[in-house]
């Protein structure tokens, strides 16, 4: 210690933790510190901050990494408080038998004690000049010693002394320096610079400044110059120069400003301060950060009471507790503390602390930071509230949903997830995803891959597009449709899936049911013919591919209509049944049966050529020709007419493909019945049948472009009583060349091919339109439109009809009658008895068509409601020849009084018939005698500029939609 105390530079001896074991005199001196007061004291405690956070960040790391130090520029503070800037080296020692570092320090002040000595050493020795050349030996070892460069200018401005840090900064040798002026020793640049204070020094008053050198490869450095006049017998003799390398000091200074200009930036983005507090003496430091995060100006150093008390009590207590268990050997505390703020608010602020121990392994020290965590409080809080209302919403759900981690391990279930899946979430979590959600092909019932996998995978949604079933733990099983999708963290990397499916086994249930109903008949349970057509379409692509062949048969029951006419509509359906299960006995399942409509069935033979195809269709003529229908002890004997077509590639479409298999069956049935007809493209009857079949392409283009044309027939009143005008509807087609079409040349085809009831909805509807559009409605009395026996039957139809005329309104319908023949009513008599009732409840009036063709017409009379009865034309025509026509004529007269029916007279083409007709007592007559058949539009135009006769008061009838036609003329 006595040694350290002679050198006239201050040294400083600390443990390997930087607690100061020993200061020599000259450092106490410097910074005012007692021989006593180092013990355990941190070196810490003589550096300012930023020294300090340098000594931590950079000459630490090194002295460890590389065992020695040297000239690292620090500021020191001094006894007064000042800052004085240092040059540090450093390097381990022994120090009372433990490992020690040992610092040198290098300050101006002791650059002046030692070129004291120096000057004093010089002069002691001028009486001797082996004591000269001793102490100039001695002066240039220390001189090199010493890591800055040291030189002596005399009065006269010429170098006298230079050590070897300065002459290889100048890159010149000592005879180049010595000896020789300023001017020829130093560059103009350096001698610009330093001009000024060389004068000064020669003037006695000593230098200190920074001066900048350019380097060759353009770089600069830093130098901090000192100037120390030579004073004897009060003459500056001279002055000695010590200049130091600062470049490096400079650079870390620049660096630590923009570093601490950083911290206290993001310090104060992210509402962080620094604090330290000695646990001995209880000082604390806080940060401009820590100040601010407290409410406090900076620069505020609390006492310990004071800081705690900022707090709630709750926090003071949990703060004090952290801070007594540092002190009791814990290394650190991490606490969220609440406080309160002068608006009543509250804030919250993390405060970290950690121990830093003395070398006795006492806690010394807690330094630590402060962060304003209010708003990740609130953002945490709202976060777990919508946690908690998310698990409350996924838990009411009627869905279930699983989440899982990356690797498809189950992490949550809903509660109806664990009731579908059979397992409970505590023991379904940790599990993988294919344990507990085990699902199956509906079809094939083999296991599939959850949607999890392909999610995952593709990280993207995933909606299977297969019927999976869900095979509960609990044995039961769900038909369900399930959706995966990627959970995401905020960078977009994917932590999991979500999966979610629901119970469809009802709807799939009921979509089965609805598929069923949609392709198949309901009676017969046989394909219907939607179902039918789709199959027929799909083989005959097929063939155009690949050139194969198949069967085609369309088939018609020979006597279904007298079993329907005689025993009733659910006989008929019980025979139906009956055929139907003869007829999938007969065909193989790979083949498709179905019902066409009516008493229609249809069959395609796949796979299946001519000469088989026909053995086919014999075998199936040959069962129905044996096959008896009883009901009531009676025995009926039903046929069947087959038309077979050859399903290959030759055809063009479907559409020629059933026309031609219709037409084939139709000619079985014209041949004989209870046959099979094969089409051949040169079959004559066949060729007969096709003519009907181009009336079907000219029926559909005429409804599609409104090409037919509405006429209309007056009916006459024979007696007075019935004013205004009363018609009935007929209708004609327009031919390409402008001509009109008779009804008897197209009806026939189009009842032939189910398009007779859109030809009766064309016509209603242009019947109302008229109706509503025309001026002297007022002079309408009734206009007829005919309905078609499929209309009558035909409940579709029933419900549009009954539909449009209640939107027609009262008016509308008042004017209207709607004629059904006898045929069609008898055949059809409980549909037919309800659609007259609907219709006459919406203000419509019925008249029964063609009456008297049938052999039980009187009886039917009690129970049809209808309002006219139109007279068979074949009665009319010989009335005057045919004493039955007469009888019977009169007949019908007298039964129609009886029921309050009015009657109607066709046909009447002769004024002797017309007479007899009033003589018997017929209400109205028609015929080309009466009115020849004009356009509907012209048809009150000229009622109202005809003979005053021609318009005594009569019932209005029907339009001939589709079976109505006019008498013919008279020969």
């Amino acid at each position: 210690m006595q040694f350290m105390n002679q050198l006239p530079c201050p040294v400083l001896v600390t443990d390997m933790f930087g607690a100061m074991l020993s200061l020599n005199l000259p450092l106490r001196e410097l910074v005012g510190t007692a021989p006593d007061g180092a013990a355990s004291s941190s070196m810490n405690s003589i550096f300012p901050p930023a020294s300090r956070i340098f000594l931590q960040t950079h000459v630490w790391p090194t002295l460890l990494r590389d065992g020695r130090v040297t000239e690292i520029h620090l500021h020191l503070i001094d006894a007064s408080g000042a800052r004085v800037p240092v040059m540090v080296n450093a390097q381990p020692g022994t120090w009372d038998g433990q490992r020690a570092l040992f610092w040198v320090l290098f300050v101006a002040q002791e650059r002046h004690h030692f070129e004291n000595a120096l000057l004093q050493a010089r002069r002691q020795a001028e009486g001797s000049a082996t004591a000269l050349a001793q102490s100039q030996r001695f002066i240039r070892n220390i001189a090199d010693t010493i890591p800055g460069q040291v030189a002596y200018w005399d009065a006269q401005r010429h170098c006298q002394f230079a050590n070897t840090h300065y002459l290889e900064a100048l890159g010149l040798p000592a005879d180049a320096v010595l000896g020789q002026p300023l001017h020829k020793v130093l560059s103009a640049d350096i001698l610009e610079q330093s001009r000024a204070q060389i004068d000064a020094v020669l003037q006695g008053e000593p230098q200190e400044f920074e001066r900048t050198v350019s380097l060759p490869d353009g770089g600069r450095a830093y130098t901090m110059v000192y100037y120390v006049p030579d004073v004897v017998a009060s003459q500056v003799i001279g002055f000695f120069v010590q200049i130091s390398d600062i470049t490096r000091l400079k650079e870390v200074e620049g660096a630590l400003r923009t570093s601490q200009a950083f911290l206290q930036r993001t310090g104060a983005l992210a509402g962080v301060g620094g604090w330290e507090m000695d646990l001995r003496s209880g000082r604390l430091a806080w940060s401009e950060g820590a100040c601010h995060v407290h409410n406090q100006p900076t620069g505020f150093e609390p006492r310990r009471d004071e800081w705690v008390a900022m707090y709630t009590p709750d926090s003071r207590q949990r703060m004090e507790a952290a801070l007594a268990g540092a002190l009791q050997g814990s290394d650190g505390f991490d606490l969220e503390l609440d406080m309160p703020q002068p608006d009543g608010r509250v804030r919250s602020v993390r405060a970290v602390g950690l121990v830093e121990r003395a070398p006795d392994r006492h806690a010394a020290r807690l330094v630590g930071a402060f962060q304003d965590v209010t708003e990740r409080r609130r953002m945490t809080r709202q976060l777990e509230e919508q946690h908690e209302l998310l698990r409350v919403t996924l838990q009411s759900i009627g869905d279930a949903v699983i989440t899982t981690d990356s690797d498809e391990t189950v992490m949550w279930l809903n509660t109806v997830a664990e009731r579908m899946t059979g397992w409970p979430a505590e023991e379904a979590r940790g599990r993988p995803l294919a344990e507990v959600f085990h699902i199956v092909d509906e079809a094939s019932d083999q296991r599939i891959d959850s949607p999890v996998q392909a999610c995952l995978a593709r990280c993207e949604t995933v909606s299977p597009s297969h019927k999976a079933v869900l095979h509960s733990r609990g044995a039961g099983e769900f038909g369900i449709e399930d959706t995966a999708a990627p959970i995401r963290n905020d960078r977009g990397e994917v932590l999991g899936a979500v999966l979610v499916f629901r119970d469809v086994t009802e709807q799939r249930r009921l979509s089965g049911e609805m598929t069923y109903r949609a392709t198949h008949d309901v009676l017969t349970g046989l394909f219907n013919r939607g179902e039918f057509e789709v199959r027929l379409q799909a083989l005959w692509g097929r063939a155009r591919r690949d050139g194969s062949s198949h069967g085609l048969l369309f088939m018609d029951l020979d006597q279904f209509k007298l079993v329907n006419d005689s025993c009733g509509h659910a006989i008929g359906d019980h025979l139906l049944q009956q055929v139907s299960r003869l007829l999938a006995d007969t065909v193989r399942t790979r083949d498709t049966l179905a019902r066409l409509g009516g008493d229609e069935f249809g069959i395609l033979l796949e796979d299946c050529d001519p000469e088989q195809a026909e053995r086919v269709a014999q075998k199936i003529c040959d069962r129905m020709d044996q096959f008896r229908f009883v009901h009531a002890e009676k025995r009926f004997r039903i046929g069947v007419s087959i038309g077979l077509v050859q399903l290959d590639a030759r055809w063009s479409s479907t559409a020629a493909l059933q026309q031609a298999a219709d037409t084939a069956c139709y000619a079985a049935k014209e041949a004989g019945r209870n046959r099979v007809h094969v089409w051949f493209d040169t079959d004559a009857a066949a060729s007969a049948r096709q003519f009907e079949v181009e009336w079907t392409a000219r029926i559909e283009h005429a409804l599609d472009t409104d090409t037919f044309v509405l006429f209309a027939q007056r009916i006459v009143a024979q007696r007075t009583g019935a004013g205004g005008l009363h018609a009935e509807v007929l209708l004609r087609m327009q031919a390409d060349d402008g001509s009109l079409v008779l009804p008897g040349a197209f009806l026939p085809a189009a009842e032939r091919f189910h398009l007779v009831s859109r030809i009766d909805r064309w016509v209603l509807e242009h019947v109302i339109r008229w109706v509503r559009a025309e001026p002297f409605i007022g002079d309408l009395h009734t206009l007829s439109v005919n309905l078609s026996g499929h209309s009558v039957g035909d409940r579709a139809f029933h419900a549009w009809a009954v539909e449009r005329l209640r939107a027609a309104g009262p008016v509308v319908c008042a004017k209207l009658c709607l004629e059904i023949t006898e045929t069609a009513a008898v055949t059809n008599l409980t549909d037919a008895v309800a659609f007259i009732e609907q219709v006459r409840g919406a203000g419509v009036r019925v008249a029964l068509d063609d009456f008297g063709a049938g052999a039980s017409s009187f009886g039917y009379l009690k129970t049809l409601p209808v309002d006219y009865l139109k007279i068979d034309g074949q009665f009319i025509r010989d009335l005057m020849t045919d004493a039955l026509d007469h009888v019977a004529v009169r007949c019908f007269v007298d039964v129609a009084q009886v029921v309050g029916v009015r009657t109607v007279a066709e046909f009447v083409d002769r004024p002797d018939v017309l007479a007899r007709l009033q003589e018997m007592g017929v209400d109205y007559a028609q015929g080309y005698l009466l009115h020849r058949p004009e356009p509907l539009s012209t048809l009150l135009e000229s009622w109202r500029a005809a003979d005053a006769a021609l318009h005594p008061p009569a019932p209005a009838f029907s339009a001939a939609g589709t079976s109505g036609t006019a008498a013919p003329a008279p020969p």
